[in-house]
């Protein structure tokens, strides 16, 4: 209904066509639409036939309500674009919180396992000799492939076979290897995550990242 008012909206406020055709632009149009109702008043009802055209050509004749027009249609884009602003860091935001809560959940398995060896728990040795299994399994599968004369679905299963276990045993390698440069690249990503949430955010009261 309101599609008419789209080139006397974008003429006074450009600045407006990105919202209007964005996803949201049924909801901009109808804002836009009710500042041009307030701004023409009795004159014309948007809501009746010919009340959009009739609201226009009154904009258009009279300079002071073209002027106010144009002045309330810039508050709304500001209004808005603060909304607009508001979800797009309440979004990321929620996306540094996810990658926060990965991040504690590989490291809290470390700790666990501190914590078991230093309670001289028995438990604390189960990671060690899992990671020595994987390891040996795939050095063993890994030299009866590359020794055996097999079959074409032999060879194709343990070459399936030697992918597995070599994924696993790059996690042993992560696992035990990585834990100083996995903290580091964990405080590092943090960082510049929210870093980047502030400076992208204008008028944001985020505080750079430190370690964590």
């Amino acid at each position: 209904m309101f599609a008419a008012l789209i080139p006397l909206v974008l003429s006074l406020a450009p600045q407006l066509a990105g919202m209007i055709f964005g996803s949201k632009g049924a909801e901009a149009t109808a804002k836009a639409a009710g500042v041009v109702q307030t701004v023409v008043g009795t004159v014309a009802d948007l809501s009746t036939p010919g009340g959009v055209a009739a609201a226009v050509a009154h904009i258009r004749a009279d300079p002071l309500a073209c002027a106010g027009l144009a002045a309330k249609l810039a508050d709304l884009h500001v209004q808005m674009q603060k909304e607009q602003d508001a979800e797009t860091q309440a979004l990321r935001q929620d996306a540094l919180d996810e990658l926060k809560l990965r991040l504690a959940d590989t490291g809290s398995a470390r700790d666990m396992a501190t914590t078991l060896a230093n309670a001289h728990s028995g438990l604390a040795y189960g990671g060690v000799a899992v990671s020595v299994v994987i390891v040996a399994a795939f050095g063993w599968t890994t030299y009866s492939v590359l020794t055996s004369h097999l079959s074409a679905s032999d060879g194709q299963f343990g070459s399936i076979l030697v992918g597995t276990l070599a994924a696993m045993a790059t996690q042993v390698a992560n696992y035990w290897l990585g834990s100083s440069q996995g903290s580091n690249v964990k405080n590092a990503l943090l960082a510049n995550a929210q870093n980047n949430l502030a400076s992208s955010m204008p008028g944001s009261l985020m505080k750079p990242a430190g370690k964590f």
